[in-house]
Protein backbone atom coordinates (compact mmCIF):
# COMPACT_ATOMS: atom_id res chain seq x y z
CA UNK A 1 0.00 0.00 0.00
CA UNK A 2 2.12 2.89 -1.37
CA UNK A 3 -0.04 5.07 -1.15
CA UNK A 4 -0.70 5.49 2.63
CA UNK A 5 2.27 7.94 3.32
CA UNK A 6 0.58 9.94 0.49
CA UNK A 7 -3.03 9.76 2.48
CA UNK A 8 -1.69 10.14 5.79
CA UNK A 9 -0.18 13.16 4.83
CA UNK A 10 -3.23 14.41 3.08
CA UNK A 11 -5.26 13.83 6.23
CA UNK A 12 -2.65 15.77 8.47
CA UNK A 13 -3.00 18.79 5.94
CA UNK A 14 -6.44 18.33 5.86
CA UNK A 15 -6.54 18.31 10.00
CA UNK A 16 -4.19 21.17 10.18
CA UNK A 17 -6.40 23.18 8.27
CA UNK A 18 -9.44 22.37 9.58
CA UNK A 19 -7.79 22.92 12.75
CA UNK A 20 -6.65 26.54 12.21
CA UNK A 21 -10.01 27.70 9.96
CA UNK A 22 -11.65 26.89 13.32
CA UNK A 23 -9.57 28.79 15.20
CA UNK A 24 -10.41 31.84 13.64
CA UNK A 25 -14.19 30.94 13.97
CA UNK A 26 -14.12 30.32 17.70
CA UNK A 27 -16.22 32.82 19.44
CA UNK A 28 -16.57 30.81 22.65
CA UNK A 29 -16.89 33.29 25.50
CA UNK A 30 -17.30 30.23 28.40
CA UNK A 31 -18.02 26.41 28.02
CA UNK A 32 -19.56 24.58 30.93
CA UNK A 33 -19.22 20.33 30.46
CA UNK A 34 -22.34 18.94 31.60
CA UNK A 35 -21.94 15.44 31.14
CA UNK A 36 -18.60 13.36 30.73
CA UNK A 37 -18.93 9.98 29.00
CA UNK A 38 -17.47 7.33 27.60
CA UNK A 39 -18.18 7.80 23.64
CA UNK A 40 -19.65 11.59 23.95
CA UNK A 41 -19.46 14.51 26.39
CA UNK A 42 -22.15 17.53 26.81
CA UNK A 43 -21.41 21.13 27.25
CA UNK A 44 -22.75 24.25 27.07
CA UNK A 45 -21.41 27.32 25.29
CA UNK A 46 -21.59 30.67 25.15
CA UNK A 47 -20.99 32.14 21.97
CA UNK A 48 -20.43 35.74 20.60
CA UNK A 49 -22.14 35.39 16.92
CA UNK A 50 -20.81 37.42 14.11
CA UNK A 51 -24.08 40.20 14.66
CA UNK A 52 -22.80 40.87 18.27
CA UNK A 53 -25.40 39.08 20.29
CA UNK A 54 -24.36 36.41 22.68
CA UNK A 55 -26.45 33.03 23.00
CA UNK A 56 -26.13 29.45 24.14
CA UNK A 57 -25.33 26.30 22.25
CA UNK A 58 -25.31 22.63 23.63
CA UNK A 59 -22.67 21.03 22.32
CA UNK A 60 -22.30 16.82 21.70
CA UNK A 61 -18.61 16.40 22.11
CA UNK A 62 -17.83 13.16 19.92
CA UNK A 63 -14.15 11.57 19.07
CA UNK A 64 -13.33 11.75 15.41
CA UNK A 65 -14.47 8.13 13.39
CA UNK A 66 -14.12 6.51 10.11
CA UNK A 67 -16.46 4.96 7.84
CA UNK A 68 -15.05 2.78 5.24
CA UNK A 69 -16.92 0.62 2.17
CA UNK A 70 -15.36 -2.35 1.56
CA UNK A 71 -15.73 -3.84 -2.15
CA UNK A 72 -14.90 -7.14 -2.91
CA UNK A 73 -13.53 -8.96 -6.28
CA UNK A 74 -16.80 -9.80 -7.21
CA UNK A 75 -18.24 -6.20 -7.05
CA UNK A 76 -20.13 -6.45 -3.63
CA UNK A 77 -20.30 -4.07 -0.83
CA UNK A 78 -19.74 -5.98 3.11
CA UNK A 79 -21.90 -4.42 4.97
CA UNK A 80 -22.80 -4.71 8.81
CA UNK A 81 -26.14 -5.21 10.18
CA UNK A 82 -26.35 -4.53 14.05
CA UNK A 83 -28.97 -3.13 16.82
CA UNK A 84 -28.31 0.76 17.12
CA UNK A 85 -30.66 1.22 20.57
CA UNK A 86 -31.39 5.11 20.00
CA UNK A 87 -32.92 3.81 16.91
CA UNK A 88 -34.23 1.00 18.42
CA UNK A 89 -34.09 -1.28 15.34
CA UNK A 90 -31.06 -3.20 13.26
CA UNK A 91 -30.06 -0.84 10.86
CA UNK A 92 -27.46 -1.97 7.43
CA UNK A 93 -24.73 -0.16 7.81
CA UNK A 94 -20.81 0.44 6.30
CA UNK A 95 -18.25 -0.46 8.87
CA UNK A 96 -17.56 2.07 10.75
CA UNK A 97 -15.86 3.03 14.47
CA UNK A 98 -14.21 5.47 16.80
CA UNK A 99 -10.36 6.49 16.08
CA UNK A 100 -8.55 5.67 19.04
CA UNK A 101 -6.62 8.44 20.52
CA UNK A 102 -2.98 8.49 18.84
CA UNK A 103 -4.20 6.34 15.53
CA UNK A 104 -4.32 7.85 12.47
CA UNK A 105 -7.52 7.43 10.42
CA UNK A 106 -6.26 5.16 7.37
CA UNK A 107 -4.70 2.79 10.42
CA UNK A 108 -8.61 2.96 12.31
CA UNK A 109 -10.46 2.45 9.07
CA UNK A 110 -7.64 -0.94 8.98
CA UNK A 111 -8.50 -2.03 12.23
CA UNK A 112 -12.28 -1.79 11.94
CA UNK A 113 -12.36 -3.74 8.77
CA UNK A 114 -11.02 -6.61 10.54
CA UNK A 115 -13.09 -6.42 13.55
CA UNK A 116 -16.29 -6.25 11.76
CA UNK A 117 -16.00 -7.71 8.41
CA UNK A 118 -12.93 -9.64 8.93
CA UNK A 119 -10.99 -8.33 6.32
CA UNK A 120 -7.74 -5.78 5.69
CA UNK A 121 -7.66 -3.74 2.52
CA UNK A 122 -4.36 -3.55 -0.12
CA UNK A 123 -6.12 -0.67 -1.87
CA UNK A 124 -7.58 2.22 0.77
CA UNK A 125 -8.69 5.79 -0.51
CA UNK A 126 -10.11 8.48 1.47
CA UNK A 127 -13.18 9.58 -0.52
CA UNK A 128 -13.92 12.11 1.40
CA UNK A 129 -14.72 13.65 5.47
CA UNK A 130 -17.78 15.31 6.57
CA UNK A 131 -19.45 16.86 9.80
CA UNK A 132 -22.19 14.03 10.97
CA UNK A 133 -24.54 17.00 12.03
CA UNK A 134 -22.59 20.00 13.02
CA UNK A 135 -25.62 21.96 14.33
CA UNK A 136 -25.24 20.15 17.76
CA UNK A 137 -22.24 17.99 17.08
CA UNK A 138 -18.65 18.23 16.24
CA UNK A 139 -18.07 14.53 15.16
CA UNK A 140 -15.95 14.14 11.91
CA UNK A 141 -16.03 11.33 10.16
CA UNK A 142 -13.39 9.98 7.76
CA UNK A 143 -14.87 8.01 4.65
CA UNK A 144 -12.85 5.69 3.07
CA UNK A 145 -12.92 2.92 0.33
CA UNK A 146 -11.37 -0.30 0.56
CA UNK A 147 -10.43 -2.80 -2.33
CA UNK A 148 -8.51 -5.80 -2.82
CA UNK A 149 -9.24 -7.41 0.14
CA UNK A 150 -7.61 -9.30 1.96
CA UNK A 151 -9.16 -11.86 5.07
CA UNK A 152 -7.71 -11.05 8.43
CA UNK A 153 -9.79 -11.13 11.83
CA UNK A 154 -9.66 -9.07 14.71
CA UNK A 155 -12.07 -9.51 17.73
CA UNK A 156 -14.73 -7.44 17.74
CA UNK A 157 -15.72 -5.30 20.81
CA UNK A 158 -17.31 -7.09 23.05
CA UNK A 159 -20.37 -4.93 23.19
CA UNK A 160 -21.03 -5.59 19.54
CA UNK A 161 -23.38 -8.08 18.14
CA UNK A 162 -22.58 -7.76 14.05
CA UNK A 163 -23.43 -9.84 11.22
CA UNK A 164 -22.10 -9.31 7.95
CA UNK A 165 -24.16 -8.85 4.59
CA UNK A 166 -22.42 -9.03 0.47
CA UNK A 167 -24.69 -6.43 -1.47
CA UNK A 168 -23.86 -6.16 -5.36
CA UNK A 169 -23.06 -2.79 -5.89
CA UNK A 170 -26.00 -2.69 -8.71
CA UNK A 171 -28.80 -2.99 -5.62
CA UNK A 172 -27.29 -0.40 -3.43
CA UNK A 173 -29.30 2.53 -4.75
CA UNK A 174 -32.34 0.43 -4.72
CA UNK A 175 -31.85 -0.65 -1.05
CA UNK A 176 -31.48 3.22 -0.10
CA UNK A 177 -34.52 4.23 -1.87
CA UNK A 178 -36.68 1.20 -0.41
CA UNK A 179 -35.49 2.65 3.25
CA UNK A 180 -33.35 -0.82 3.81
CA UNK A 181 -29.96 1.26 4.29
CA UNK A 182 -31.35 4.44 6.56
CA UNK A 183 -27.74 5.16 8.01
CA UNK A 184 -26.48 8.63 7.23
CA UNK A 185 -22.98 7.86 7.11
CA UNK A 186 -23.73 4.84 4.92
CA UNK A 187 -25.76 6.94 2.42
CA UNK A 188 -23.75 9.16 1.86
CA UNK A 189 -20.59 6.91 1.26
CA UNK A 190 -22.32 4.57 -0.86
CA UNK A 191 -24.19 7.18 -3.01
CA UNK A 192 -20.79 8.19 -3.83
CA UNK A 193 -19.14 4.99 -4.81
CA UNK A 194 -20.69 4.91 -8.64
CA UNK A 195 -18.65 8.26 -9.03
CA UNK A 196 -15.31 6.32 -7.78
CA UNK A 197 -15.41 3.36 -9.42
Amino acid sequence: MGSLTDLSALLKDLRYKLKMENLELDRTINSKKVYEGNIINVKIDEVLLKTGVKAEREVVEHKPAVAIVPVDSENNVLLVRQYRHPAKVDLLEVPAGIIEPEEEPEVAALRELQEEVGYTARDLRLIFGFWTSPGFTDEYIYGFIARDLVPKILPQDYDEDISVEKIPIRRLQKLIRLGEIQDSKSIALLMTLSSTM
